[in-house]
Order: structure tokens, then sequence, then C-alpha cells
């Protein structure tokens, strides 16, 4: 898988389409209710964020991003979540353990280990399976929620990956990379990739600076994602992503300098 500080340069550059029907994905930016975002999930009518370091996940109207409900989360190092149609999963990366929440009452209605040795940061779920980020292995797990989180296979990944979204057949996540020699409060360096699993490859690439936890408008119910957000950590704000109309997640594209 072709990613780091190469791709990030890459996705700095101009747009090249790989056909004229694919179009260039808009880009709009929303303000947010909080800051340091560890998660972002969709579940068809909400966008649930979990901010880290406080122990809360807020449930939010996507389009004004105003706040509906406050679930208290008993880990405050979060790290990504997840919507499966009915349960919202949420991972605590110092404790290595996922938990699968009941939105309705806020109640953690099962435990599981986050997968491999180190630490994990990204999370999305394929309809099936969910997909985890291991920052510190360098590799994203497909585990299998409904069988302990057993390890169904495993991908590359990178060390400066951080949210994971699914589109219905790729994966998409965001990579940061922080400035040598420059203070913590330097800008970072941000791209989401998008990956096709038949052959790992990346086949789109768009900037976003400072990129953190991600998902798309993609469900169990809705087959095709068309909106994405991310968030961008560095100018603490939500990037909405959408794709062009008659483009599909899979279309090719590709940047260049």
């Amino acid at each position: 898988m072709r990613s780091g500080p190469r791709a990030v340069a890459a996705a700095l550059g101009v747009f090249v389409l790989a056909t004229a029907a694919a179009g260039a994905p808009e880009i709009d930016f929303l303000s947010l209710p909080a800051d340091n975002l560890s998660g972002i999930a969709y579940d068809g009518t909400s966008l649930w964020l979990t901010v880290d370091g406080a122990g809360q996940i807020l449930e939010v109207d996507p389009h004004t991003l105003n706040i509906r409900r406050t679930l208290a989360f008993p880990s405050k190092a979060t790290g990504g979540n997840a919507w499966d149609g009915h349960k919202l999963w949420q991972l605590a990366y110092q404790d290595r353990t996922i938990s699968r929440i009941d939105p309705k009452s806020g109640a953690i209605e099962a435990v599981i280990p986050s997968p491999g040795a180190g630490q994990c940061s990204g999370m999305t779920f394929d309809g099936r399976y969910l997909w985890v980020a291991n920052f510190d292995e360098e590799k994203i797990y497909q585990i299998d929620p409904l069988n302990k989180g057993a390890i169904v296979r495993s991908v590359p990944g990178n060390h400066d990956l951080t949210g994971i979204a699914w589109d219905g057949h790729s994966l998409w996540f965001g990579l940061v990379i922080p400035p040598k020699n420059e203070p913590e409060s330097a800008a970072r360096l941000g791209v989401v990739e998008q990956m096709n699993l038949d052959d790992q490859e990346v086949v789109r690439s768009i900037p976003v600076s400072g990129v953190g936890p991600g998902t798309s408008d993609w469900t169990p119910q809705n087959k095709k994602a068309t909106v994405f957000w991310w968030y961008d950590g560095y100018h603490r704000r939500l990037a909405r992503i959408t794709l062009a109309r008659g483009a599909s997640p899979t279309a090719l594209t590709k940047l260049a300098k």
C-alpha cells in the first residue's frame, strides 16, 4: 500500500481525474460543538462524535451539528467508533477494548478486545465485520464482533493512520504527518486515501490538514456512500466531502504535483 509522506505531499498538489465523469469531490468545512474528536460514526440520521479525554459521545445533527444528546463513556482514552445498523461500537485505546453500546440508553452491552498487541485508533463497520487500525503495529485488522473480536484478516497500514471509513467496497483512511523539527502547534499535513481491498492499492487521495477520525454516509441500509465527514484537528473543524454527481466511491482518481 503506497502511503506516508510521499502520498501526503502528492495530496497537496492538483487533482488529475482518471475520467472526466468522475469529477472532483466537493469539500466544505463545518464548525464543531466540541474539539479533540477521536471517533465519528453515522447511523443514517445522526452523527456520533466521540470526544477524547472527556468520556463523552455526542449525538449531533449531521446538517447543523447541533447536539441532540450526550452519552457518558467510562474511558476517557478513546479511539474510533462505528455504527452496525443497530448498535454503536466504541474503541478505548489504552484499555485495548471495544464496547458495544445501546444508543438509546447508553448502556454498554458487551466488550471485546481490540486486535493486535499495540494501541488502536480508527474503526469502521462493513456490514458484517469491524475494521480497526492498530496504530503501533501499522496494520488494519478485520475482526468479527460477534465472535469475541476474532481476527479475520489484516492488511498493511501506516504508523500515522488515524480514522477509517467504509463506502460499501473500499476502505478510506486518514494519514497525518507531523512536521519535522517544528513545535507541536505547527500545522500537520493530512490526507484521506481510498484503498481498493482487492489489490491494496490507493486509488484516491484528498488533502485534509491534521486529519483525524472519519466516516461516510454508508450504512447497512444505505449501500452507496456519497458523503464523508473527517475531523480536521489542526483547524478544529469538520471537513465534509461530497463525491461529484455521477461518480462512484470506487471511481479511480489520482493526484499529481
